[in-house]
């Protein structure tokens, strides 16, 4: 039976149908995981929403048999699990039949790059490799060198600073949006989940998102640069990471950039092990 696209109107009826596929690859498809228990958590309405910028939730099966999972947010980047080139080409071709507005996809490499192959010969948009990441996952905690200072939770005073680690990271990774930076750090210190090392004075952050059934992502890791190479940061995610693992949690999750050999190896150091890779293109404006 030929691969077809199936698309799904309903987040909860959609993370019921697809949970167990993803779960095979828990720490692999984590981020697709959390987006969609967030979704179905938060009870989203499709019709609330503009048709243009409602969500995009979508399987490739052949038959009942999931070959992929494709989800898109508000950010106009679709994430997609690995599949087989059949699936991938299944969905280059859905893409082009409903005039995809999308800007990026990403997704496990190499599987990733046929899509993107066939996506850009078939809607004639150019594509462009912009970001290789790795995912790595965390069990147990290799203590590194301790430093001065100590890890504490962010606090409605610390709005401004986070606001500005936030605007340096940004910067750093290429990872924008459209939210501003003093809103993001309003909802991360309220939502209790942004964390500074304080020596006496804020010189670090991080975060946490997207819990799974077993774990959780660690995010926002930043320093500026003035307290860098000074193990502030490694030492903020050692603690963060025990602190979210105490807390019931089978492991972290942690994404690196591939093109930063330093931080993969001192996340590696701490006892993040890779798992797979993956990687963003980007397309140009529609012809």
């Amino acid at each position: 039976m030929p691969s077809r696209l199936i698309e799904h109107s309903d987040p909860r009826a959609f993370h019921d149908a697809v949970i167990d596929y993803l779960m095979q690859s828990e720490v692999e498809c984590c981020l697709q995981i959390g987006l969609i228990r967030r979704m179905a958590g938060d009870g989203y309405s499709p019709v609330s929403v503009d048709e243009l910028d409602r969500p995009l939730l979508w399987t490739v099966q052949d038959g009942a048999r999931i070959e992929l999972v494709a989800v898109q947010t508000l950010k106009k980047a679709m994430i997609v699990t690995r599949g087989p080139a059949a699936a991938m080409a299944c969905l280059a071709e859905a893409l082009v039949a409903r005039q995809w507005q999308g800007t990026s996809l990403v997704g496990v490499s190499p599987s990733i790059e046929a899509l993107a192959e066939r996506y850009a010969e078939l809607s004639r948009r150019e594509r462009r490799l912009t970001l290789r990441l790795c995912v790595h996952q965390l069990e147990q905690v290799v203590w590194p060198r301790p430093v001065s200072g100590v890890m504490r939770l962010c606090r409605s005073k610390d709005r401004e600073v986070v606001a500005r680690f936030m605007a340096g990271f940004e910067a750093d990774t290429g990872e924008t949006s459209q939210e501003d930076t003093l809103i993001k750090a309003d909802r991360l210190i309220a939502e209790r989940r942004m964390f500074l090392w304080v020596d006496p004075e804020p010189v670090a952050m991080a975060s946490f998102s997207g819990a799974t059934p077993n774990g959780i992502r660690v995010n926002w890791v930043y320093t500026p640069p003035e307290s860098r190479r000074k193990g502030y940061a490694t030492n903020l995610v050692a603690h963060l990471s025990q602190q979210l693992l105490d807390e019931g949690r089978k492991y972290c999750f942690l994404f690196t950039d591939q093109a930063n050999p330093t931080s993969n190896r001192i996340y590696q150091k701490l006892g993040y092990e890779r798992v797979s890779d993956s990687e963003r293109w980007e397309f140009g404006e529609r012809g």
